[in-house]
This record gives structure tokens, sequence and C-alpha cells, in this order.
């Protein structure tokens, strides 16, 4: 097993498949549709907020609450705000299309989406939160140590994420999986030979299946950010400014390491690499 770039809190909990339709936490008490700031919301007095779950270490469902790193994030902008916070489980591709903000199902996406120019057409993304490169897993019998070795092997890959578009470019025979959580389940099954995922989702599977074992990583360079409509928002605003504030207070730090813990150090984004203005 090969030493990674990036890696992932391990908790075998995160990893776990729970469905969520909408939790809701205490963050202020406005009622005000407009605040005196001109911010509008989708529902006064509530943020709201698109992820797609279960996506560890950035968000999932444990013992009935929503954790995870934009979790946090999503609860200290809204405290900021002074508003509550509601989370919406949306299909992955609703959000990376730019729909579920489009029909204003949401103000804010914070769904460990990577930053692409295709998603930067449709979408306004925020300054990077983290980096959170590719990886190929696979079952440690397998007999993989490189992608080079895959040959007809079936390969899975979550639609529409940059795991499918990079194992198109290598011409892998891949399986294409609607959610991650269904990844996930075919690579410990051995429905499929192996798997391209982010790497925190392909540490979340070796911790919930220690048969499971990452070939190799590939250095992507991927920027995860929140996202709003194309239009822009002050929420937005509020949020890069948010993470100025963390990264200057040491608690972006310290957010990072709570969440990848000895890999923390490649996966945070330095200030002068995160702005996005």
């Amino acid at each position: 097993m090969m030493t990674v770039r990036s890696g992932l809190r391990r908790l075998a909990a995160a990893s776990a498949v729970v469905p969520l339709l909408a939790l809701t936490a205490c963050g202020g008490g406005s009622e005000d549709t407009a605040g005196e700031d001109g911010l509008i919301l989708v529902a006064p007095g509530t943020l709201t907020v698109c992820t797609t779950m279960p996506a560890p270490p950035f968000e999932f469902e444990e013992d009935g609450e929503a954790k995870g790193l934009e979790i946090d994030l999503a609860r200290d902008l809204a405290e900021r705000l002074e508003v509550d916070v509601e989370f919406i489980n949306s299909p992955f591709e609703s959000i990376q299309s730019a729909a579920a903000l489009e029909t204003n199902q949401c103000d804010i996406a914070l769904a460990a989406m990577t930053v692409t120019e295709e998603r930067e057409s449709k979408m306004l993304f925020s300054d990077s939160i983290v980096y959170d490169n590719l990886a190929l897993m696979a079952k440690e019998d397998a007999g993989f140590e490189s992608i080079d070795d895959l040959g007809d092997a079936r390969v899975g890959v979550q639609d529409a994420t940059t795991s499918s578009d990079f194992a198109a470019e290598q011409g892998l025979n891949t399986v294409q999986f609607e959610a991650s959580a269904l990844l996930q389940q075919s690579v410990q099954s051995e429905q499929i030979d192996a798997g391209i995922a982010n790497i925190s989702l392909v540490l979340a599977v070796m911790q919930a299946d220690e048969s499971v074992e990452m070939v190799e990583s590939f250095d992507t360079d991927e920027h995860l950010a929140a996202a709003v409509r194309l239009e822009g928002s002050p929420v937005l605003d509020e949020f890069n400014a948010m993470l100025a504030e963390m990264r200057e207070d040491g608690s972006y730090d310290a957010l990072v390491e709570e969440w990848f813990e000895d890999a923390a150090e490649a996966a945070k984004v330095p200030a002068e690499e995160a702005s996005r203005s």
C-alpha cells in the first residue's frame, strides 16, 4: 500500500450509508426575508444548504446528526449570518449541473465539489476549501500495482465527477455509479474490480474494509469549494470572508486537522492559492 498525498479522518461510522432528508440546527434568529445588508435567502431566516451524503469527511450522518468538515463550515456561516441552517440531501448531478441552485432549492452548495471550468460556467465558486486528489482502490488480492495493470478490468467511478472524466481520459472500462456509497459497496463486494474516487472517499472505504487498499494516487490538483448561483450572492461573499478570517486566526488549520488528521497538511490550501478573485 502506497503513501498518499492526502487523506481522511478514519471513522468507520462516517462511511455508513444513512439517508438524510433534511436536518435543521439553530444558528440564530432572523425571520426577515432580507436583512439590513440586503441578504435574501430561499427560506427566510434559514440558510439552506444543498449537499450529497454520505461523503465523509465532508458530510455524513452519525446518530441522526449531520457531521463533517463542510457541515461545520455551513453551521459557522449560519451563525455568522445569524440565521438557522437546513441541509438538503440532493443528487450530486443536480448540484454539479447547477440545477439545484438555479431552481432556488438552496442558497449555497457544499457537496465535496471540485472546481472545474465547465462547472465555473454554470455557478460561482468560493475560495478553495481543501485539496482532494484522485486515487485508485481495489481489493488487496486483486494484484494491481498501478493504473497500467487494469487492462479490461471493470473500474467503478461516480457519474458526473472528475473521477469519471479522469477514467475516460485513461481509456478505462468504467462502470458508472450515481452515488459514492454504491461505488464503495461494489468495490467491497467485488462486483467491480477496482474504483477511482477522491482520496477522502478511498480512505473511508479502507477504514470500513481492511481488505481494500489504495493502489495509486494521482496529483490532479483538485480544489474543493462551495458554490452559489452564477450571478453571485452575499452568502458567498460572507463565506469567503469567513474562510479568510479562519485562516488568519488558526481555526481553518484546526478544522482541517480535526477531519484529516495526519493528512491535514496535504489537504490544506494556502491563502495565496485559495483565492478565486
